[in-house]
């Protein structure tokens, strides 16, 4: 028998996980659907019926980041709670089974989902505001704007796998604690760019989100340097990198809770 992964044991217990967590899943689409809706019904309504693509852009990424996390950082729940977590632990499968069911519902099957809730509401939204024969509402188009839904889909999966090692690390409040850990260790890094800057050019380095560029200060003049198309080449892979690294902390670490 193969201990490391069978497929037959795994549809098996994804189908198990649905069966018991169908109705919690189905609730929070609702909801999902649900604030998508006033949300962006409501900015739209304020803007006379108008919701450009630049906008529905901007909530795509909101909705996708915040409600993401959020939703990954339950994922594993029951494990802090000893009564849920021992025949959860105790069932007879793979570490590594359990770990791609939990990643497969937040990860996958969540950003099919959400894309699918997403699209729907906000052609609606446009639709109604197209009314006005003076609104020319256009629905934003994966295919036309594909380098910004593959940075927003990039930046979701590191902070899927974020959220997905806080809920396994953490015990109680696992969104809260896994927030504030991040938002400390950014600061961080945020705090020692400018000092690093600073010894590399020799020169007056400015505060400057990572990743957009260099602004540098020399003689009273300001100097900016942006990335070339490699620097961004090595950006993408390094995301790439961590996400992948966070996604196999996280299983060692589900692997360690049931030793």
């Amino acid at each position: 028998m193969n201990n490391i992964f069978s497929f037959q044991r795994f549809f098996k217990l994804l189908s198990k996980h649905t069966r018991e967590q169908y109705k919690t899943y189905l609730i929070s689409t609702g909801v999902l659907i649900g604030i998508l809706s006033l949300i962006m019904g409501t900015a739209a309504y304020f803007s006379g019926g108008e919701l450009g693509v630049n906008g529905q852009l901007v909530f795509f990424y909101i909705f996708l980041f915040l409600s993401g996390t959020i939703f990954t950082s339950m994922v594993f729940s029951d494990l802090g709670d000893k009564k849920k977590s021992i025949p959860s632990l105790t069932l007879p499968v793979s570490h590594f089974e359990r770990f791609l069911v939990g990643w497969a519902y937040s990860f996958l099957f969540f950003q099919a989902i959400f894309i699918i809730c997403f699209f729907i509401i906000d052609f609606i939204i446009i639709s109604i505001g197209n009314i006005n024969p003076l609104i020319k509402n256009e629905l934003v188009s994966m295919i036309d704007k594909k380098d910004q839904f593959l940075i927003a889909f990039l930046i979701f999966g590191l902070l899927h796998a974020t959220a997905f090692l806080g809920a396994i690390f953490f015990e109680k409040l696992h969104f809260i604690k896994t927030a504030f850990a991040a938002f400390v260790i950014l600061i961080i890094l945020q705090l020692v760019n400018v000092p690093i800057i600073n010894q590399l050019f020799r020169t007056n380095g400015r505060m400057q989100p990572m990743f957009v560029g260099i602004s540098l200060e020399e003689n009273g003049r300001s100097f900016f340097i942006a990335p070339s198309d490699l620097a961004y080449n090595i950006v993408i892979t390094m995301f790439i990198g961590v996400t992948v690294l966070l996604w196999t902390a996280a299983f060692f670490k589900l692997k360690e809770k049931q030793v």
